[in-house]
């Protein structure tokens, strides 16, 4: 989401080699730090419902645990840096960070490809998705240890404007911010502005911008039941970020301590599967409560925004034999049951 850009590419094409100066890895007898960007928030975020799991299995080991909310340690980019240094032992980040090293991961950013968490659930339990993508993030420092869950799946949020239909949105402007959000408002035709996240209240207290995408819960979260009116549940795909551990740590933790990481791990999975299957209808009376109308379109009304998003153009870091491969997956995975 923020920049820096240049630093994380030098470091993934010099291969990491080399760690700072003069510090030695942390092992798990000293804290293990978390970043994240969104907050300490056990009823509204998901991601932390995961990292508090984590967190706590830890402790009960006795091992140590520093949790860093709302960015206090860095955006995006620097947390990612941190990481792939050593600096900063699990990341909870967005998939932008991980697509730019991964085409499987930018195949799987596409909308309106995944029908629920069931179904996405599938494809990370029973396909080989997660294991491409953390062979692809090895190379640069990083290893891959969850998909969490962060709130119902992915819709739009207006201001002044109830929207049912693409054509209503042409006339608002949307809060877009990454290459994938321009290739999205091309294929729609609508317009939009980047703004980064922390100045949105403000872009839409001042027209900058009229509309949002997000899941349902993020309005709640972030105050902004004063300046939206109407939530649009397009259920474009899953509401997710992304868990990355520091390889360089891992790699220098031993086969017991490893194994009591993958233990907190699993149970930090488990704890936010749970919380994601409860999250439907809470998130909706949220909406109620702050006086943001749930507006819930017809079959009808949503296949018109699934036909517009079929013309969104691929990211340059997608290769269309990984997106071939990914939907396969998707198609495999519609069904419950093994999948190739």
């Amino acid at each position: 989401m923020n920049g820096l850009g240049g630093l994380a590419l030098g470091a993934a094409g010099a291969g990491l080699a080399a760690l700072p100066t003069g510090r030695a890895l942390a092992g798990l007898a000293d804290d293990v730090k978390v970043g994240m960007s969104l907050p300490a928030n056990l009823e509204r975020n998901g991601a932390y419902v995961w990292v508090k799991a984590c967190a706590d299995h830890l402790r009960g080991a006795g091992l140590g645990v520093r949790v860093y909310p709302n960015s206090t340690i860095g955006g995006e980019r620097e947390r990612t840096i941190q990481a792939q240094l050593g600096l900063l032992e699990i990341n909870v980040t967005g998939g932008d960070e991980i697509s730019r090293w991964s085409s499987i991961a930018a195949a799987g950013a596409r909308p309106f490809m995944v029908d629920s968490y069931e179904h996405m659930s599938r494809i990370i339990d029973d396909t080989d998705y997660v294991a491409t993508i953390s062979d692809d993030l090895a190379k640069v420092g990083l290893v891959m240890v969850d998909f969490v869950y962060i709130a119902s799946m992915v819709g739009l949020f207006t201001r002044g404007k109830p929207v049912r239909r693409i054509e209503d949105l042409r006339d608002l402007r949307l809060r877009v911010l990454s290459e994938a959000d321009m290739n999205l408002l091309r294929a729609w035709q609508v317009r939009g502005v980047q703004v980064a996240w922390e100045e949105v209240a403000q872009a839409l207290q001042t027209g900058i911008v009229d509309a949002y995408l997000n899941p349902p819960n993020v309005a709640p979260m972030f105050g902004h039941g004063s300046v939206l009116d109407h939530y649009t549940n397009l259920r474009m795909g899953p509401a997710m970020r992304v868990v990355v551990a520091s390889k360089a740590w891992m790699d220098a933790l031993s086969d017991h301590q490893r194994a009591l990481l993958h233990d907190a791990f699993a149970a930090a999975r488990t704890a936010n599967r749970e919380w994601a299957s409860r999250m439907l209808e809470a998130d909706h009376q949220a909406l109620d409560r702050i006086g943001v109308e749930w507006i819930e379109l017809t079959p009808d009304e949503r296949a018109g925004w699934i036909e517009a998003s079929e013309r969104i153009a691929p990211s340059h870091w997608e290769r269309p034999e990984d997106t071939r491969r990914f939907l396969d997956w998707v198609e495999a995975a519609r069904r419950p049951g093994p999948t190739p």
